[in-house]
């Protein structure tokens, strides 16, 4: 496979990967954030940065090296890098659910949900969650109270394997 082509491959996987984004991402209501009860290790964007150059510098040493054997890892570590940068960017971490939301899935980062649904909140990981914001996406959205009970709060500890529900949030359109 020469260069031409293998350029023309990624070109088109990047099209469908930001095609399938853009669909998979509906304008949110609201926002909730989650952190874990005590403290983790996690890489800040600079550190990912780093981590995607180092994986870049691996691949483009593999690929003079080994030449044919080196393409595979060298789009390996592309495809990882890719992934990486734009996770982190876009925050395209979450795509909505059926009204349920499992902070275990959403430790470290926040949740879109949509308006006029209470969304239920549990936890199925090994450790508590901390809620630690909640908010409107846009003035045109305004948190409310969940037609059921009870209602998720600003610093609210979700245990470990929590049951199905623990909290409700909800988030209406002002728009008429």
């Amino acid at each position: 496979m020469n260069r031409t082509a293998i350029r023309r491959w990624a070109c088109a996987g990047l099209g469908l990967f930001f095609s399938g984004a853009a669909l998979a991402q509906p304008a949110s209501g609201g926002v909730i954030s989650f952190a874990l009860a005590s403290s983790i290790p996690t890489l800040s964007e600079w550190g990912m940065l780093a981590l995607v150059a180092t994986l870049g510098l691996l691949a483009w040493h593999a690929f003079r090296r080994q030449g044919q054997s080196g393409r595979f890892y060298s789009l390996l570590a592309a495809a990882v890098g890719v992934t990486l940068v734009l996770g982190s960017v876009f925050g395209a971490r979450n795509a909505y659910s059926n009204g349920s939301i499992d902070a275990a899935n959403y430790i470290g980062s926040s949740y879109n949900f949509p308006p006029d649904i209470d969304e239920v909140v549990y936890n199925s990981g090994d450790k508590d969650v901390i809620i630690v914001s909640i908010q409107a996406a846009s003035s045109g959205y305004t948190i409310v109270p969940p037609n059921t009970l009870p209602q998720c709060l600003v610093g609210m500890r979700i245990p470990a394997h929590s049951a199905i529900p623990f909290c409700y949030v909800r988030v209406e359109s002002n728009q008429l």
